[in-house]
């Protein structure tokens, strides 16, 4: 009973060391920025503000807008980031001779990398998104809400742009 009693506590011991090894390991993450969405970017203006794509055929390919993004102010602005809310959405980012690639949603470990593009005061660039209908596959009919998130530093803060519709068979 005593062997029985000693192994039982030697093997809960283990299992503490071995997950609190792990926790350390793997659980620790580098402090990042948090900027949260919708929280107001001055001198950025968006036209349009909103798209509505109204029925979108599930089979009819890709859907692609174009937002123009304007600096209004004569400070120099930097765009750090693109990212989407949903993997059937996809964003890139244009100004001048200068364009990125397209940049989706983040997560399963997955970042953006940074795009650190300066848009000088008076500037005007644009978003082009493209919205794949079929993502989702053949149950994915119905209403959609779709963000692309800009995330800017100098000053720091985040302009979401906003486009919705039905996907229907």
């Amino acid at each position: 009973m005593k062997k029985d009693l000693k192994i039982l506590i030697a093997t809960l011991i283990f299992s503490v060391v071995l997950i609190v090894g792990f926790a350390a390991l793997f659980g620790g993450k580098e402090e990042e920025e948090v900027i949260v969405a919708g929280q107001k970017v001055e001198g950025i203006e968006v036209n349009p503000g909103f798209f509505d794509l109204g029925d979108v055929p599930i089979n009819g390919g890709l859907v692609t807008k174009e937002y123009e993004i304007k600096n209004s102010t004569s400070n120099t602005l930097r765009l750090k980031k693109i990212t989407t809310s949903c993997m059937c959405t996809k964003a890139s980012f244009e100004i001048g001779e200068t364009k990125t690639k397209f940049f989706g949603m983040e997560g399963h470990g997955d970042k953006n990398p940074p795009v650190n593009i300066e848009i000088s005061g008076g500037q005007t660039g644009k978003v082009v998104v493209q919205f794949d209908p079929a993502a989702h596959g053949p149950q994915g009919t119905g209403l959609f809400d779709r963000s692309i998130f800009l995330t800017f530093s100098d000053p720091a803060g985040v302009k979401e742009l906003k486009f919705n519709g039905t996907v229907v068979k």
